[in-house]
């Protein structure tokens, strides 16, 4: 309690005039407090004297407390606000592959090691749980440079964390970006949750690197179709999320990650958003169901199909070519997969695309072979 926190302090020699114990929204205890003494020279015995002593069974750190609280908060954040203007942002950094319990205290104290901090943040989700990263803000350009040469690969709860330049903007996209991208910048991502939004794939992706714009196509309901388009700011950064982050789990289905073969011709992101939605009603997918698009050159043969690929995750892959009418993965009477399926467009010039752009692309581990169903009814 608070009151423990004050005695033990009392142990200095000095007088103690204020004592507070840091609390989240829901009341339970940060694992942090606030100590105010009379005088400048408590403080500075207490952090002599009282760092690394036993209170409660664990032993305590001490330090000047930096943070200017004249707004009285100390909620989630680090009791301040960011900087405004351009000059701030050179002086943040982004912390990811942060642990789960790293409060914003417990991040702006590992971050003091590079200098001054002034504001520290840890990114949440609605419901107020971590989302694994930060930001942090120094009182110079120089010590954030600092952070990011020598605090990457440090350790905090168990986790190593990675720092870099912090070049995002209040809107979500990346600072000084200008609309334009180097080439192999971009990523294509499917198997999404329809739940997932921009923000959580755009926060999970980060884990690979710096994010420009993180896009959900969505299709003509305006819903999502399962996959979306993540811009990294170096294209060692998009290689990088393709080894590191394919088969990661995001709200409790696995990514699958490749380049983005349509970067270099632009129209990317709510154009097409807009090919395809969530195919027609009746079950799955539109499997064994009867259409009334999809003619001749609509439908395509698609082989050498893990055996672990469901319809659904067929359907998802072949969307990002245009509206997908009806997809079939083959089964014997067993119900065992035969290892090839077929997918049928509402246009044959979709259907044309999925050849051109998917035939050799892999398909959770195998290389497919897409060409059009001859075999079509």
């Amino acid at each position: 309690s608070w009151q423990d926190l004050k005695d033990h302090f009392k142990k200095s020699g000095h007088e103690v005039t204020r004592a507070d114990i840091l609390k989240g929204p829901d009341g339970r205890s940060k694992g942090c407090g606030l100590v105010e003494f009379a005088n400048i020279e408590g403080a500075q015995k207490a952090i002599l004297t009282l760092n690394d002593t036993e209170l409660h069974g664990r032993q305590i750190f001490v330090r000047e407390d930096r943070e200017d609280r004249s707004s009285g908060s100390q909620g989630h954040h680090a009791g301040s606000h960011f900087s405004s203007g351009e000059k701030s942002q050179s002086r943040r950094v982004y912390v990811g592959n942060l642990s789960w319990d790293v409060a914003w205290q417990d991040l702006k104290d590992h971050m003091r090691e590079a200098g001054d901090v002034t504001h520290a943040e840890i990114i949440t989700e609605a419901n107020g749980r971590s989302k694994g990263c930060g930001i942090v803000e120094y009182a110079t350009e120089e010590e954030a440079q600092e952070a990011i040469s020598n605090l990457t690969d440090t350790e905090l709860k168990g986790r190593m964390i990675f720092v870099r330049e912090d070049r995002e903007t209040s809107s979500g996209t990346f600072h000084g970006a200008g609309g334009s991208h180097h080439p192999g910048s971009s990523v294509y991502v499917w198997n999404l949750d329809y739940s997932t939004s921009w923000q959580t794939l755009k926060d999970h992706m980060r884990k690979a690197g710096n994010v420009d714009q993180a896009t959900i196509l969505t299709g003509s309901d305006g819903q999502s179709i399962g996959c979306g388009i993540v811009v990294y700011q170096r294209p060692q950064d998009a290689a990088r999320a393709i080894r590191q982050l394919q088969n990661s789990e995001l709200n409790g289905r696995p990514l699958y990650v490749r380049e983005d073969r349509m970067q270099a011709g632009g129209g990317r992101g709510r154009g097409r958003g807009h090919h395809g939605g969530r195919g027609s009603p009746g079950g799955r997918g539109g499997r064994g169901s009867h259409s009334s698009g999809g003619g001749s050159g609509c439908q395509v043969y698609v082989g050498n199909l893990s055996f672990d690929t469901s319809w659904r995750e067929l359907k998802d892959h072949f969307r990002q070519c245009g509206q997908v009418d009806r997809v079939e993965v083959m089964e014997y009477p067993d119900g065992k997969k035969k290892g090839f399926g077929t997918v049928r467009f509402f246009k044959a010039e979709d259907a044309m695309d999925a050849i051109d752009r998917l035939n050799g692309v892999e398909l959770q581990g195998r290389e497919l072979e897409v060409r059009i169903d001859h075999k079509v009814r």
